[in-house]
C-alpha cells in the first residue's frame, strides 16, 4: 500500500502549481490563446494539459510550500515572469492594429469606429483587418506551438524560484514597446503618403475651381484611394511581419 507524508505531498503538488501558474499568466495576455472568445475554463484546462505535460522535463522541483509566505513571493514572481513573456508577442501585434488603425484614420474612417469584443477597445476596419491578418500570418507559421515551446523552454533559463535577469527582462519589453510606433509608422506610411498626394491634388483642384465642394468630393476620393492604397500594401506586408512575429516568439526561450 502507497502512503504519502505531508512533505511529499507537498513538494508533489509545487513540482506543478509554480509552472501552472506562469503558463496561465501567459496565456492571459498573449494574442489568439488569451483571446476574450476563449472561456476560461478552456484556458484553465490548456495551461493544465501544458504542465502536467511539461512537467517530466522542468528542472528539479523548487521545494517551497504554496501555502506559505515564500511560496506567495514565488508565485508573484511567476506572475510576472508569464506576464513578461506574453507582453512580448502581445506588443507586436499592438503595432500591426495601431498601423491599421493610423491608416484608418487618414483615410477618414474615424466615424466608422465599433467597439471589437475579443479587446473590448475601439477600433477602426482597417485596424481589425490588419489585426486578423496579423493572427493568420501567427497561426501560419506555428506561433501557438512556438508560444508553448518557449515557455516550456523558459523553466531552463529561468527556474521555479530564481529570479533571473529581471532587468534584462525589463530591458526587452521596453525594446519591444519601443518597436511599436517604429512599426505602425512603417506600416501605414505608404498610406499616409498616398492620402497625402490626394489631398493636395484636392487642394490645387479648391483653388482651380472655387465652385467645387472638396468635403463632398474628397471623402470618397481618399476613401478608394486609401482601400487601394491597403490593397497595393498587402503583398509587401507578408514577408516582414512574419519575421517580426517569429522573433518575437522566438524572444521566449531567451528569457
Amino acid at each position: 500500500m502507497f502512503s504519502f507524508t505531508q512533505a511529499a505531498l507537498d513538494a508533489y503538488i509545487s513540482q506543478f502549481f509554480f509552472p501552472f501558474v506562469r503558463i496561465m499568466a501567459l496565456m492571459a495576455v498573449v494574442p489568439v490563446l488569451g483571446n476574450r472568445a476563449i472561456p476560461a475554463r478552456v484556458k484553465v484546462a490548456l495551461a493544465v494539459l501544458i504542465t502536467v505535460a511539461a512537467a517530466p522535463m522542468l528542472p528539479e522541483s523548487y521545494s517551497t510550500l504554496v501555502d506559505s509566505y515564500q511560496g506567495y513571493i514565488t508565485i508573484g514572481r511567476e506572475i510576472l515572469i508569464g506576464v513578461a513573456m506574453g507582453m512580448t508577442v502581445r506588443l507586436i501585434f499592438a503595432a500591426i492594429e495601431m498601423g491599421g488603425e493610423i491608416a484608418g484614420l487618414q483615410m477618414g474612417l474615424s466615424f466608422a469606429g465599433y467597439i471589437d469584443p475579443s479587446s473590448g477597445s475601439n477600433n477602426t476596419a482597417v485596424s481589425s483587418y490588419f489585426g486578423i491578418m496579423a493572427v493568420l500570418l501567427f497561426l501560419s507559421i506555428n506561433g501557438h506551438l512556438l508560444l508553448i515551446s518557449g515557455v516550456v523552454n523558459s523553466f531552463q533559463h529561468i527556474p521555479i524560484g530564481f529570479g533571473g535577469d529581471m532587468a534584462g527582462i525589463s530591458k526587452t519589453i521596453a525594446q519591444m514597446g519601443a518597436k511599436i510606433f517604429s512599426v505602425a509608422l512603417s506600416i501605414s506610411l505608404p498610406i499616409i503618403v498616398t492620402l497625402l498626394v490626394v489631398n493636395l491634388g484636392l487642394g490645387i483642384m479648391s483653388r482651380i475651381a472655387p465652385q467645387l465642394n472638396v468635403f463632398a468630393v474628397g471623402f470618397p476620393i481618399s476613401l478608394t484611394a486609401g482601400l487601394c492604397a491597403v490593397l497595393f500594401l498587402l503583398p509587401y506586408l507578408e514577408r516582414p511581419l512574419r519575421i517580426l512575429l517569429e522573433q518575437s516568439t522566438s524572444m521566449l526561450g531567451r528569457f
